[in-house]
């Protein structure tokens, strides 16, 4: 069987469809692979080394025409990671006065920085701000989830190669270590 070259027109598809939403089955069903078969499809294409070099040079334009670098997302990321989330509420110690008796007494509230004294890594935390029943609500983006993939990035989440090939050697040693006839 000839070596292929070239990718295929269905191939070509699957690598569009695939950078609209990252999710390789669906790519394939769109694709016109079969929905029965798009898993598989989908895991083979992926592996495949033509595919992943259409794929980087659709990235790569993709870039271009978004103006949407790795750094800009990185930095993003950092931002959501390692910002102080105390930068956007304080919590502050007050004194009144009660109704009743005109005893004073203290208490704690939360006070929200203002947005427009917040720094900008700051404000790139912020999910959501709205009105709710009891006063204002802000939301943040989920730092673990920014260190996870921050993480990821940098290789920190993959298993070592050298482990792996250690543990292969010590299992043997191991095996007879405990198989040795001890009666010696």
């Amino acid at each position: 069987m000839p070596k292929q070259t070239k990718l295929t027109e269905k191939q070509k598809r699957f690598c569009e469809e695939y950078l609209i939403d990252l999710n390789a089955t669906q790519a394939a069903i769109r694709a016109g692979y079969s929905p029965k078969t798009a898993e598989q499809a989908a895991a083979r294409l992926l592996r495949n080394v033509k595919v992943q070099e259409y794929l980087n040079i659709l990235r790569e334009k993709q870039s271009e025409r978004t103006q949407i670098t790795a750094d800009m997302v990185l930095n993003e990321l950092a931002a959501i990671a390692f910002t102080d989330r105390t930068e956007l509420a304080q919590v502050v110690h007050r004194q009144g006065k009660d109704e009743e008796t005109g005893e004073p007494y203290e208490y704690s509230a939360v006070e929200l920085t203002q947005t427009k004294d917040l720094p900008d890594t700051a404000k790139k935390t912020i999910a959501g701000i709205k009105q709710g029943r009891n006063g204002v609500e802000v939301s943040s983006y989920d730092k673990i989830k920014a260190l996870e993939l921050l993480g990821k990035h940098i290789g920190m989440f993959s298993e070592r190669k050298e482990d792996e090939a250690s543990k292969e050697q010590e299992t043997p040693k191991l095996y007879e270590a405990l198989t040795e006839d001890n009666s010696k």
